[in-house]
């Protein structure tokens, strides 16, 4: 006989509802059996397409090198490899329950009300993934017999696999939605499904309704939907990805005249946001630090610096951030540095007892330095953008990134001095064991060699280094037979949901991004800050805590192409030198990567340090924010900083 709780004798006819609801756990575990294979072979497919995509490019530098070919459109591929590689994989993330979310407030409430915020996570998250993919399908269908620029491929066709990914994403919502309501329901909380299924109604239709009741200017309705944003990610832990891309289309439903626009924006923007060769270079050093990590290179060179610096007050942490700064010379993508530092210094750093907060605020601080120390992708958009040098603008960036890394460094040395217990000093080495050390830094020396060589030489792009990196970390691991089938393997998965974990967030930021230019809240502000008559210096002020708070939101391209031709004019006609100015606003950004609530390197280094919670890696990364303010003001008082290379060279 089945023993009934009190909470189930207050409610009469509970007993047969909990007994009847086992059909939902039976319905979705038959679901979960359908689905999960599918889902893992598409996962195999995306591990060979990375592989592919990594090879591909490999040859086309290859052969362009010693034989002047090349594979006709190269870029095409790498764009179109990328979105299949991620749609590929894109339900798997749910099916592990990967996906990066912000655990800060959900955690303290009951389990009962957790099991709420958790089914009105999961039904809203189905609503609206359901009608990408009905978006997407049409999207696709309209875009019948248009191809590729080079190719001459169907676009058509990738964007069928985009549909393919949204879809079985909402097949694996809807097991997560049954197995959630069936919780409740055994839990003796049933009724309090009606109060979610509503609330899940009224999220739905309120776009429609701030559209009818209330008559907002397009600078009120973006700052509410930042605030809604953060409410998503904060509050109830909604995947950050999910809750850009619901705000985005929800934002232009209630901007457009009709919601046309919102829906084609809503099909196009899954795939558009992805298929860009200029991301390939996310996988390809994910997966050059996975595979070194495999061979052990990372190991042997923190050990190295352990045996010189070790002693020394957050010696290790010193080498982490000296070797991010290093990596970042190859690599011009922030995530991708973080990860792939994080992946190699981690490991290393818990080895040896330092503090968790300490070494992923150090790590995920250092991979910032990727967007500052040429080659940079953000210093590339810069100057694409306001029309300035590349080639000056690199070199700018030259001095300030060995600077914010000597500050980084110092910053480090001086919280091991304060706070010894987070950073251990290692033990002393004679100078003999010092350079025998010296041996374990070859694979890396190996690498940086190739890589920065390469680039140097013109051999190949900063994109394609990844690749050229990857296949340097296989045949060096492989030469000193540190490489298995198995950890080979291990290293294109762990580099494949990383990597699609990273472009969850890209995915949803492309949608977002819609969103803001079309209350063109960014160029609003910027108005309001830059149109004072006052001091240059308080208006740069004002430009600087702008993108300070923007970068909280907003990931550094889109905040480069939506703010820029609004507030670089009005830089430039206050007196203020383009390239120094491009720096200085490289460096601002950096913080964004690092700050709450949407620290695109924070959520980075929890994809590889799950079991670290959120708030530790933030209040880990304060410090180095800190110290970016005062290389800020560095590089303002001692312009000459940043211009000393480019007047020199140029």
């Amino acid at each position: 006989m089945t023993t009934m709780t009190k909470a189930e004798n207050n409610q009469p006819g509970l007993a047969k509802t909990v007994g009847e609801t086992s059909w939902l756990d039976n319905t979705a575990d038959y679901l979960e059996k359908l689905i999960a294979p599918i889902c893992n072979v598409m996962k195999y497919i995306a591990i060979a397409i990375l592989a592919i995509m990594t090879v591909l490019i490999f040859v086309d530098v290859t052969i362009r090198n010693l034989f002047d070919k090349f594979i006709p459109g190269i870029m095409d591929l790498q764009a179109f490899s990328l979105v299949c590689m991620f749609y590929f994989a894109f339900a798997v993330l749910q099916l592990k329950k990967q996906h990066m979310e912000v655990d800060l407030v959900v955690k303290f409430f009951p389990v009962w009300i957790q099991n709420l915020i958790q089914s009105f996570v999961y039904l809203t998250s189905l609503v609206f993934f359901a009608v990408m993919f009905w978006q997407v399908v049409v999207q696709a269908l309209n875009r019948m017999g248009i191809l590729s620029s080079t190719l001459s491929i169907p676009i058509s066709f990738f964007m069928f696999v985009t549909a393919l990914g949204v879809f079985m994403l909402s097949a694996v919502l809807f097991i997560d939605s049954l197995r959630s309501i069936s919780t409740i329901i055994k839990d003796g909380r049933g009724i309090w499904l009606i109060p979610v299924f509503a609330c899940v109604a009224l999220f739905m239709v309120s776009p429609f309704i701030v559209k009818s009741f209330f008559n907002l200017s397009g600078v009120s309705l973006g700052l509410l939907g930042l605030l809604v944003m953060l409410v998503l990610i904060i509050v109830i832990k909604m995947p950050i990805g999910f809750a850009m891309a619901m705000v985005g289309f929800f934002g232009l439903v209630i901007v457009r005249d009709n919601i046309q626009g919102p829906l084609s924006t809503l099909g196009y923007a899954p795939y558009s946001s992805l298929a860009d060769f200029v991301l390939a270079v996310i996988p390809m050093f994910i997966l050059m630090g996975a595979l070194a990590y495999e061979s052990g290179v990372g190991k042997g060179l923190l050990n190295a610096a352990n045996a010189w610096f070790g002693r020394q007050p957050g010696g290790l942490g010193i080498s982490a951030i000296v070797g991010c700064a290093g990596f970042s010379a190859v690599c011009s993508n922030s995530m991708a540095c973080a990860v792939t530092m994080g992946k190699v210094a981690l490991p290393e750093m818990r080895k040896h007892k330092y503090s968790d907060t300490l070494s992923t605020g150090c790590l995920a601080a250092g991979g910032t330095l990727g967007i500052l120390i040429p080659p940079s992708m953000a210093i590339i958009f810069y100057g694409i953008v306001t029309e300035q040098s590349i080639g000056k603008l690199f070199m700018a960036g030259i001095i300030p990134g060995l600077l914010l890394t000597a500050l980084f460094c110092l910053t480090v040395y001086i919280m091991a001095k304060i706070y010894p217990d987070v950073a251990p000093r290692g033990e002393k080495t004679t100078l003999k064991e010092k350079f025998q050390s010296l041996k374990g830094v070859r694979g890396m020396l190996f690498l940086i060699i190739l890589i920065f060589g390469g680039i140097m030489g013109g051999f190949f792009s900063p994109t394609e280094a990844g690749a050229i990196g990857a296949v340097g970390a296989f045949i060096y691991a492989l030469a000193i037979g540190k490489l298995t089938k198995k950890n080979f393997l291990e290293s294109l998965d762990s580099s494949l949901l990383t990597t699609c974990n990273l472009l969850t967030i890209l995915m949803g930021v492309g949608i977002l991004g819609y969103f803001f230019a079309a209350t063109q809240l960014p160029f609003k502000l910027a108005e309001v800050i830059t149109g004072f008559s006052v001091n240059p210096y308080l208006i740069l002020a004002g430009v600087i805590l702008f993108y300070i708070l923007l970068g909280c939101a907003l990931n550094i391209i889109p905040m480069l192409l939506l703010t820029l031709p609004a507030i670089y004019p009005t830089i430039t006609a206050l007196g203020f030198d383009p390239i120094w100015f491009g720096i200085v606003l490289v460096v601002v950004m950096e913080m964004g990567q690092i700050t709450p609530p949407v620290g695109i390197n924070v959520f980075a280094l929890k994809s590889i340090a799950p079991e670290v919670p959120i708030e530790r890696i933030f209040i880990g990364t304060l410090p180095f924010v800190f110290t970016m303010l005062v290389c800020v003001i560095i590089l303002v008082i001692f312009p000459n900083i940043v211009t000393f290379l480019p007047n020199l060279l140029f």
